[in-house]
Formats: structure tokens, sequence, C-alpha cells
């Protein structure tokens, strides 16, 4: 059995509504939201394959580390928590915050 779901589309910083049919925890179609008041039902050729990128066979499903000796995995909360440390180092400097969130942390990294 299949369902819509609404989210948004991940591949660039417009993040434009999209609404996903998803069957077995897959996307199987990609349509825009008509009720995002900023895409307004619009979604790009990226966002219309992004269901290409979840089955890709080369996706990473688990976090890697680099190391001396090659990539080893790494638990989730170790991941986060060493990029948001990384992404401090650069961000305190430029803006004197401790918190960026939305379309303007996007801006700063893109």
């Amino acid at each position: 059995m299949s369902e819509w779901r609404p989210t948004s589309c991940v591949l660039c910083a417009q993040n434009c509504g999209i609404l996903v049919q998803v069957e077995n925890n897959l996307i199987v179609k990609v349509k825009g939201e008509p009720d995002n008041p900023r895409s307004k039902g619009y979604r790009c050729r990226k966002g219309q394959k992004i269901a290409k990128f979840q089955h890709h066979k080369e996706r990473m499903t688990v976090p890697l580390k680099k190391t001396a000796g090659g990539c080893v995995e790494i638990s989730w909360e170790k991941a986060l928590s060493e990029i948001g440390e990384k992404f401090r180092t650069i961000v305190d400097p430029l803006c004197n915050c401790r918190r960026i969130d939305g379309p303007v942390f996007k801006a700063l990294f893109f």
C-alpha cells in the first residue's frame, strides 16, 4: 500500500516543498506540493528525480570517517557531533553567534 507524504527537497538551497509517494518505505513518485507557500507546487528536474538518489547502489547509508587506514564506520551521534564542532569553528568567528539554521546557514556554506 502506498501513501503520499509531504516533505522538502534537499538537493539545493531552495528546499522546495514536494509530495513523495512511498511504498515499502521507498520513494516511487514525486510531485510538487501545491500548498507549499514558497514553491507553490513547483519542482525542478533534480527534485523530480530525487528517488534515484534514494535507490542508487552507491548511496552511503552509514556515516564514514576518513582515517589514515581508510574509511571507518562511526555512529550517527559521533558524526553529527564532529560535524557540528567543525561548523562552529567556521561560523562562530564569522557571525559571533551560537545558532544558525535555515537558508542563512545554507548560504554560508553553499
